[in-house]
């Protein structure tokens, strides 16, 4: 019989990484409370948009239940937000965003005006609670596949360069995501009542919503993903360079999606397949392409890698997640080493804190008599009907056994 979901140490440990980066549930609930507040906002009496705005919804990592922790630090989170406006089609770039940028403002001393930026293609509210909203503003294509659309680039720092309007279709893209990655193993009930576990015991705004989907539910596909931008976050923290974007990630993981019991196996299925693609593009002299399956125009890798160094860096990325996660998952390694090797990709705080969480699981499932063996060594975790049940013990001894 095969175990439960993070019955295994590392799976257990990549658990509570995953838990510690993500959006919390409660936060979700407060990001959809704050994006629909920002649209009645824009729609006030004497807003610039008043009349003139057909939705607001989810785009990218929010939609897709696979927001992380932005780059800078574990408490801020980006979400990202379209406004569907009713603008005429061919509206100019730089007057679109500029009017988006003024009914989100408003005046003096009102609800936003000290927190909003004017960015390239979207607007940005900043919130003190480290939250960012980019809300992008978009122009329906009409004779398109549902929700095809025109977005805006400006760049408001370089009067030089020429606005412009790409196509994009980020809702069709979502609808392909989710039916790919629909969890068809028991690791998302798994884990969402450990993700719930945990965010009742941390601080958090929340405010009362009735989101569409359970946010603590996610197919071992989408856990995956947060961990693979959580190590893209945690290397290129240290470069200056532009990083590869989420939107390219969601693209490979959503091609290759295998739901998986064990979380290990679905971070290594989906690295190993992305490295693939990289390597195979620079083998070829070429940089790697991805669009939207939705909407051929929108590109996924306009703006990264823009050269074949780019992409060999993430590649090298890419082979110490493989070679690191493949080491741990055999024979014993002690805490201290486990902790050193995963703290290197995926940050220290959050490491350390996993790493001392799953020693309290196996040191209380130890002293109740709920580990098992493996045949040939290795400790399972919880219930003791599968495997064989090792002695009550009240030595947490410092080591893992992987698998």
């Amino acid at each position: 019989m095969t175990s439960a979901p993070f019955d295994d140490p590392l799976d257990r440990i990549l658990m509570e990484i995953a838990i510690r980066v993500q959006l919390p549930p409660s936060k979700h609930d407060l990001a959809c409370q704050r994006y629909l507040a920002v649209a009645e906002y824009v729609e006030r009496n004497g807003s610039p948009l008043k009349d003139k705005i057909n939705r607001f919804y989810p785009q990218g990592s929010m939609a897709i239940g696979a927001t992380i922790a932005a780059r800078r630090k574990d408490e801020e989170y980006d979400i990202d937000i379209v406004a569907e406006l009713t603008l005429p089609l061919g509206s100019d770039a730089e007057e679109v965003l500029d009017i988006l940028f003024d009914a989100i403002r408003g005046e003096p001393g009102s609800r936003y005006y000290n927190m909003v930026k004017r960015r390239t293609r979207c607007i940005t509210i900043y919130y003190a609670d480290g939250m960012h909203m980019d809300i992008t503003p978009a122009i329906l294509r009409p004779n398109r596949l549902q929700r095809t659309s025109d977005i805006f680039h400006d760049d408001p720092d370089e009067k030089s360069e020429t606005p412009y309007t790409l196509l994009m279709n980020a809702w069709g893209f979502i609808q392909v995501y989710k039916h790919n990655t629909a969890d068809t193993t028991a690791f998302a009930d798994a884990y969402a009542k450990n993700a719930r576990a945990f965010d009742i015991r941390v601080e958090a705004e929340t405010e009362d919503v009735d989101p569409q989907e359970d946010p603590a539910r996610k197919s071992s596909d989408t856990v995956a993903l947060q961990l693979l931008k959580r190590m893209r976050n945690t290397k290129y923290s240290r470069r200056d360079l532009r990083m590869p974007p989420s939107i390219y990630l969601s693209k490979c993981v959503s091609d290759a999606a295998a739901p998986a019991a064990s979380l290990t196996d679905a971070v290594l299925h989906h690295a190993k397949n992305i490295r693939g693609r990289l390597v195979e593009a620079d083998n070829r002299g070429q940089l790697v392409h991805e669009v939207n399956p939705t909407c051929e125009e929108d590109c996924f890798t306009d703006r990264w890698p823009e050269t074949r160094a780019d992409q060999r860096i993430f590649i090298h990325d890419l082979d110490e997640l493989i070679s690191t996660l493949t080491r741990l998952r055999r024979g014993d390694h002690s805490m201290k080493d486990m902790m050193d090797a995963l703290s290197d990709i995926f940050g220290a705080p959050p490491v350390k804190a996993a790493v001392r969480a799953v020693q309290d699981h196996v040191g209380t499932a130890s002293q109740r008599g709920q580990t098992r063996h493996r045949a040939g060594g290795g400790i399972l975790l919880g219930t003791p009907s599968i495997g064989r049940l090792a002695p009550t013990s009240t030595n947490m001894g410092g080591k893992l056994p992987s698998r």
